[in-house]
């Protein structure tokens, strides 16, 4: 665990930083990473080090975030003067509607794409049987989690709902065609 909190103080300060250390720092820190990977491989099993490794990298990258983060001042008035240029995308006037929109289609989408892709790769990578529903039961929480990510950063909405969409599409083509063949 020692090594997971190391590795990702060290990222965050690579990512504070400038110029020459800033890559020292990161370098380091994806390199600490391997300790940690194969104490918990060697302590755990090679599976379940595995995993226990990525969520313990995590979730000290999550407490590290969460203790560093700061309050925004509240934004600007909506009401501006007629000669001020126009507003950016982030300081427009908020709609609560596209908030929940983001937020069903983050929840949503990203859970139907990620298990048909989860699904896919259970029927279509190579391997046996057993390796690739493993394979696959590791990929879903992973990929579920870099699409919510996705779709809550995505400022435009429609790019990440159209890449769920035809990610979801090719996968559900993929499913079809294994449950055809």
């Amino acid at each position: 665990m020692a090594a997971c909190v190391a590795s990702v103080l060290m990222l965050r300060t690579a990512w504070k930083g400038a110029g020459t250390r800033r890559k020292l720092w990161a370098a380091a820190g994806w390199l600490m990473l391997i300790p940690a990977v194969a104490l918990y491989a060697f302590w755990l099993g090679m599976v379940v080090g595995l995993v226990a490794a990525l969520l313990t990298f995590s979730l000290c990258a999550m407490t590290v975030v969460k203790l560093g983060e700061e309050r925004r001042p509240a934004r600007r008035s909506a009401l501006r003067a007629i000669d001020e240029k126009p507003l950016e995308p982030d300081e427009r006037p908020r709609i609560r509607w596209r908030g929940w929109a983001r937020g069903a289609a983050a929840l949503l989408l990203t859970a139907i794409t990620a298990n048909a892709i989860g699904a896919a790769v259970a029927g279509v990578a190579p391997g046996a049987r057993l390796d690739r529903f493993a394979a696959a039961v590791i990929l879903v929480p992973l990929l579920w989690a870099c699409l919510v990510i996705w779709m809550l950063s995505d400022r435009v909405i429609l790019r990440p709902v159209l890449g769920m969409t035809g990610a979801s599409a090719i996968a559900g083509a993929a499913i079809a065609w294994i449950l055809l063949a």
